[in-house]
């Protein structure tokens, strides 16, 4: 009978044999599971970057909209499209990005979508081709900002290269709820703030303007085009009044002649419609000119303006015609509605200068400020010195209605609808 080997060389040979096959098994397990880690890194990097599309389609949709409550024409779409463009540079060191944008007129939509390539790790054998990912977001807004300022200068052959509205020496303009619009040039210049909630310009826009402008955009017509600013009659009911002292209560109707009060002149204004027919309308020294549920309209006009300390305090027509207006010139009148006082705070309704400029001018003074709202249509809109403009926008604290055209629109705000 032969002896059995000695048990412990026995062992060490099945050590050795074990080893061996185990080290094999690690070294074909090894880059299976190196091309597994690899793999649930790189689709964890796709996660990602699909989730990244989505954030950038979905803030350009819903950027997109909201220029679409304004501007219609194809420059959104592709003011969009840039926009989304933009927000996808950090992925472009990795993948090559495609992005679009269409306009459904219709449903008054923006849809972007936003489309990512690159090769994967495994030489795009898996997934072939390599990785596409896709975003796609579609918005919907019917509303925009509300319309409080509208310079209405533009599109005629001596409009080339003006402005509409200009911010001079060191003066502001505020109207943060709100839309300001310039149908020509806007410049605010380097002393100066133009301050808003939305700010566009026909033409160009420059200086300090908060936020950033749009540029480029498509014309406002004036709202109020179709408007007849007749006097009802050519019967004077009141004629020239100079005051110097004392109060003088004037009812609505047709008064000729120039109106000149200053010292410490106050008129006081009755409800209804006042229409100023003659060469001017000067208020100044510490004099007042006040009324409630009124609309001044100025006609056949060479002067209008409220200098000095005197008071202008003016709420707009609750009804009628003119509901929502507070101060209108006839269409003749194309020269410039001043005002420098430092006492012009309440302007309450809608200042209708057809073809007229405003200049608000002065030192330090606010102008409209107290006013719950106060909307500004004309030719043109100056300020000067350091007179600040405020445009508030709080419609429904005031029982003075705003006139359709202007102020806000009674529809959706944005959203995305998928």
């Amino acid at each position: 009978m032969r002896p059995c080997p000695d048990l412990g060389l026995r062992l060490a040979r099945f050590r050795r044999c074990r080893s061996g096959a185990v080290g094999v098994l690690f070294g074909v397990l090894l880059p299976i599971l190196a091309m597994g880690a690899v793999g649930v890194a790189e689709l964890a990097e796709v996660i990602q970057a699909k989730a990244k599309l989505q954030r950038n389609v979905d803030a350009a949709a819903i950027q997109g909209a909201g220029e679409f409550g304004v501007d219609q024409s194809a420059a959104t779409t592709e003011r969009t499209r840039l926009y989304a463009d933009a927000m996808a540079e950090p992925l472009r060191l990795r993948w090559t990005i495609a992005s679009t944008a269409t306009v459904e007129a219709a449903s008054r939509t923006v849809t972007v979508r936003q489309s990512a390539n690159r090769a994967s790790f495994f030489g795009n054998l898996l997934p072939p081709g390599g990785w596409t990912i896709a975003a796609t977001a579609t918005a919907i807004r019917t509303a925009r900002k509300p319309l409080c300022v509208l310079g209405t200068r533009g599109g005629g052959p001596l409009d080339a290269g003006q402005d509409s509205i200009a911010l001079q020496a060191s003066s502001a303009i505020t109207a943060s709820d709100c839309l300001i619009q310039s149908n020509a040039n806007l410049t605010a210049g380097p002393g100066t703030v133009l301050s808003a909630g939305e700010t566009r310009a026909v033409g160009s826009a420059a200086g300090p303007i908060r936020p950033a402008p749009v540029t480029d955009a498509p014309p406002m017509t004036d709202p109020f085009a179709a408007m007849r600013l007749d006097a009802p009659s050519l019967l004077c009911d009141s004629l020239s009044l100079s005051l110097g002292s004392g109060t003088f209560h004037l009812n609505p109707g047709v008064h000729c002649g120039a109106i000149a009060l200053l010292g410490n002149a106050t008129i006081v204004l009755a409800p209804g419609d006042h229409y100023f027919v003659g060469p001017g309308l000067s208020v100044g020294g510490n004099a007042t000119i006040t009324g409630s549920d009124v609309v001044v309209i100025l006609k056949g006009l060479l002067t209008a303006q409220v200098t000095g300390s005197a008071v202008l305090q003016l709420e707009g027509r609750k009804s009628g015609p003119y509901a929502g207006f507070v101060l209108i010139t006839d269409r003749s009148y194309g020269g410039d509605v001043e005002i420098s006082t430092s006492n012009a705070r309440k302007l309450v309704g809608t200042v209708y200068l057809p073809n007229a400029s405003l200049t608000v001018s002065g030192a330090n003074n606010r102008i409209a400020d107290q006013s719950p709202w106060t909307v500004v249509v004309a030719r043109t809109i100056r300020t000067l010195g350091s007179a600040h403009l405020v445009i508030n926008a709080g419609y429904a604290a005031s029982s003075v209605p705003v006139p359709a055209g202007v102020g806000p629109q009674k529809d959706q705000p944005v959203r995305l609808s998928q």
